[in-house]
């Protein structure tokens, strides 16, 4: 297993936002994770993320024990990226934008240049290589945040809900664009929802959240 957490907790104040007693995640597969509105999905992104901290319990990363010090998460953080739902690209290109990443990874300038027109192909976005991201579309922005996701090679990308404010259009493409970076990549994935259509046509397996409890999925 990829991930295995056991006994999971965390709260917000006295409030208990997660309580996970068993989750399991397998390399290679695309998960959905549904719930309503307060469910805990986001927070649980994050814990598997290494972005936050359970209150309580353990997690196996690839069969090791995380360690939640600040300097250990910042090591895993380089194998799992999150995807937040209203995702925020930086000023300039989006050459630029997924370039980021890898020059903070000190990759060759050539190399760059190979990875980039590349993952932007694979997101249908090579003809924006030398466009403003300020001035993309919420589709084409959600495209180009894959793109500089896939580009450094994660283990796992997390996705916040990628297709709650997108046409129908677009939601089909970021459908595609998932399995692609699964098929190809070997990228495992999981992503939250409202829709059980999408789980069906997409996800290999698939959790229910309530109330921070999983659930059979009704």
């Amino acid at each position: 297993m990829l991930y295995v957490l056991s006994r999971i907790t965390r709260k917000y104040g006295s409030r208990t936002v997660l309580d996970i007693p068993l989750m399991e995640i397998e390399k290679g597969k695309i998960y959905a994770l549904l719930g309503p509105n307060g469910a805990g999905k986001t927070t649980l992104l994050n814990i598997l993320g290494f972005l936050e901290v359970p209150a309580a319990g353990n997690i196996l990363y690839r069969s090791k024990t995380v360690n939640f010090s600040e300097s250990s998460l910042q090591n895993l953080r380089k194998e799992v990226v999150v995807i937040s739902q209203r995702p925020i690209l930086f000023t300039g290109t989006v050459y630029k934008n997924v370039e980021f990443g890898l020059k903070i990874r000190r990759i060759s300038q050539k190399k760059r240049r190979i990875i980039i027109e590349e993952t932007l192909d694979l997101v249908g976005m090579s003809d924006f290589i030398q466009a403003q991201a300020h001035r993309l579309s919420g589709g084409e922005t959600q495209r180009v945040a894959f793109a500089r996701a896939i580009a450094v090679s994660p283990e796992v990308l997390l996705c916040d809900e990628p297709t709650s404010n997108l046409d129908v259009e677009n939601q089909a493409a970021v459908i595609n664009i998932l399995k692609q970076i699964n098929e190809q990549r070997k990228i495992t994935i999981m992503f939250t929802t409202h829709y059980m259509r999408q789980t069906s046509s997409l996800a290999h397996h698939t959790f229910f959240l309530d109330y921070g409890k999983l659930v059979a999925t009704p």
